[in-house]
């Protein structure tokens, strides 16, 4: 987060306190837990998820919300492809994890 040169700051800090406060509050109330994938197919898919959303905002110039749902707003012209893209990938991501992929015939 301090990659850019900025020195730390508010923002960089309040990161750090949620995380550290979450723990601490789970902890203290004995919620903590660790938790794994099922199977190795479902890592996988997490993997492979993460690893696209990191291109996929980088080439959308900001995140989902606020590319899709934020820039229509401001009149962007992106945001009508944005929004339907983003229910277009919801729905395919749903069909592949309800069914799956069908083969081709």
């Amino acid at each position: 987060m301090t990659a850019s040169g900025n020195a730390l700051s508010f923002s960089v800090g309040s990161v750090i306190g949620v995380v550290i406060g979450a723990a601490l509050g789970s902890c203290s109330k004995g919620h903590f837990r660790w938790e794994a994938c099922e199977d190795p197919r479902e890592l996988r898919r997490q993997i492979l998820g993460a690893a696209i959303m990191g291109p996929g905002a980088i080439l959308a110039v900001g995140c989902n919300v606020g590319q899709g749902i934020s820039a229509f707003s401001v009149l962007a012209f992106s945001a009508p492809i944005a929004f339907v893209s983003i229910f277009v990938g919801a729905a395919f991501g749903l069909k592949q994890l309800i069914s799956g992929f069908a083969p081709a015939e």
